[in-house]
Protein backbone atom coordinates (compact mmCIF):
# COMPACT_ATOMS: atom_id res chain seq x y z
CA UNK A 1 0.00 0.00 0.00
CA UNK A 2 1.49 3.55 -1.10
CA UNK A 3 1.67 5.68 1.65
CA UNK A 4 -0.21 9.10 1.82
CA UNK A 5 0.91 12.17 3.04
CA UNK A 6 -2.24 13.80 6.00
CA UNK A 7 -2.44 17.30 7.25
CA UNK A 8 -3.09 17.33 10.84
CA UNK A 9 -4.86 20.54 12.06
CA UNK A 10 -4.39 20.83 15.90
CA UNK A 11 -6.24 23.34 18.46
CA UNK A 12 -4.96 23.63 21.73
CA UNK A 13 -4.44 25.85 24.73
CA UNK A 14 -0.77 27.20 25.20
CA UNK A 15 0.13 27.48 29.04
CA UNK A 16 -0.98 30.99 29.56
CA UNK A 17 -4.88 29.83 28.40
CA UNK A 18 -4.66 31.54 24.48
CA UNK A 19 -5.52 29.30 22.07
CA UNK A 20 -2.85 27.94 19.82
CA UNK A 21 -2.98 26.55 16.36
CA UNK A 22 -0.32 24.11 14.15
CA UNK A 23 -0.21 22.29 11.34
CA UNK A 24 2.16 19.49 10.62
CA UNK A 25 2.26 16.78 7.57
CA UNK A 26 2.14 12.84 8.43
CA UNK A 27 3.14 9.82 6.12
CA UNK A 28 0.81 7.10 6.39
CA UNK A 29 -0.93 4.21 4.80
CA UNK A 30 -4.68 5.07 5.63
CA UNK A 31 -6.92 7.60 7.74
CA UNK A 32 -6.94 5.62 11.13
CA UNK A 33 -3.02 5.41 11.35
CA UNK A 34 -2.91 9.13 10.57
CA UNK A 35 -5.23 9.58 13.40
CA UNK A 36 -2.69 7.77 16.01
CA UNK A 37 0.15 9.32 14.83
CA UNK A 38 -0.97 12.98 14.85
CA UNK A 39 -2.26 12.04 18.47
CA UNK A 40 0.81 10.48 19.64
CA UNK A 41 2.36 13.53 18.51
CA UNK A 42 0.25 16.03 19.85
CA UNK A 43 1.77 19.89 20.51
CA UNK A 44 -0.37 19.33 23.73
CA UNK A 45 -2.02 17.31 26.64
CA UNK A 46 -5.38 18.32 25.68
CA UNK A 47 -6.47 19.44 22.14
CA UNK A 48 -8.65 18.98 18.77
CA UNK A 49 -6.96 17.64 16.13
CA UNK A 50 -8.40 17.43 12.45
CA UNK A 51 -6.52 14.82 9.63
CA UNK A 52 -7.51 15.05 6.55
CA UNK A 53 -5.64 13.79 2.80
CA UNK A 54 -2.91 16.59 1.52
CA UNK A 55 -4.27 18.05 -0.82
CA UNK A 56 -4.22 20.95 -4.10
CA UNK A 57 -7.72 21.93 -3.96
CA UNK A 58 -9.08 24.90 -2.39
CA UNK A 59 -12.33 24.82 -0.42
CA UNK A 60 -13.68 28.33 0.83
CA UNK A 61 -10.62 30.46 0.09
CA UNK A 62 -8.02 27.84 1.27
CA UNK A 63 -5.40 25.61 0.00
CA UNK A 64 -5.50 22.17 2.03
Amino acid sequence: MEKKTWIAHYIYASDDGSARTRVRKIIANDYDTAVQLAANDSPAEEFVVSVYPESDDQYLGLVR
